[in-house]
């Protein structure tokens, strides 16, 4: 009996060891307004802005004049975006032929890692009409820039497909701003009718930690927060 005891004892002290080396999540605090708002210490809480573990542990007991405990902090940041379109289609109502230019559209965009721009599918506007055309097209230009003297232009068939990466900068940490340009080229032989077009911009971002779920954006429940580096 005195022998099972002990056995049970030592798996208590093992389990319990295990349990320290293993680590707990801690409740965290968020500066909000000038006070310290609560806003985690639950494992559920997948969509918390941060969470934070203890891990290790130290103990001693002995007539020794000197103790060295290594201790430290990791902190493992995701990347984040911000980004604002004041529109995402123009809208044109054309009387007479001509070159027109517009803006209309202001585009914000943070974040502190790389982002690939991709563009799908944004090619000149075509004809919609059931009857037969002359051009079945609008020669059509996407471009960028603050003013309507620094415009850099793209034809709209040379972004059909293409992406890009913004660069990490200090920067875009804080938010880059652009007006979003577009001009149309309506030529004599554009017949009455609509003509259209649509595509997608999709932002991906270059450095998704291992931990952040891809398709969500929160913490995934299932990682492995508490093991040691």
């Amino acid at each position: 009996m005195r022998k099972l005891t002990l056995i049970l004892v030592a798996m208590f002290v093992a389990f319990t060891v295990f349990a320290i080396a293993a680590g707990q999540q801690l409740e965290v605090w968020k500066w909000v307004d000038g006070e310290w708002v609560s806003i985690s210490d639950e494992p559920e809480d997948v969509q918390a802005d941060a969470w934070a573990f203890s891990v290790g542990g130290a103990s001693g007991a002995c007539n020794k004049r000197q103790w060295q405990i290594q201790v430290g902090v990791d902190v493992s940041v995701a990347q984040w975006i911000d980004f604002s379109l004041t529109g995402t289609k123009w809208l044109w109502y054309v009387r007479k032929p001509g070159t027109y230019l517009t803006d209309c559209i202001t585009a914000t965009i943070a974040s502190n890692g790389e982002v690939l721009v991709s563009f799908t599918g944004l090619a000149s506007p075509t004809y919609q009409g059931p009857y037969s055309t002359v051009k079945n097209y609008i020669d059509m230009w996407y471009g960028f820039g603050s003013g309507i003297n620094n415009i850099q232009f793209a034809a709209a068939s040379d972004i059909a497909n293409v992406s890009f990466t913004i660069p990490d900068s200090n920067a875009l940490h804080y938010g880059l701003q652009t007006k979003l340009w577009n001009k149309i080229f309506v030529a004599e032989c554009n017949s009455a009718c609509n003509y259209s077009t649509s595509g997608t911009i999709v932002l991906t971002l270059q450095r998704i930690k291992p931990w952040i779920d891809p398709d969500t954006g929160f913490f995934k429940p299932d990682f492995n927060y508490t093991q040691l580096p």
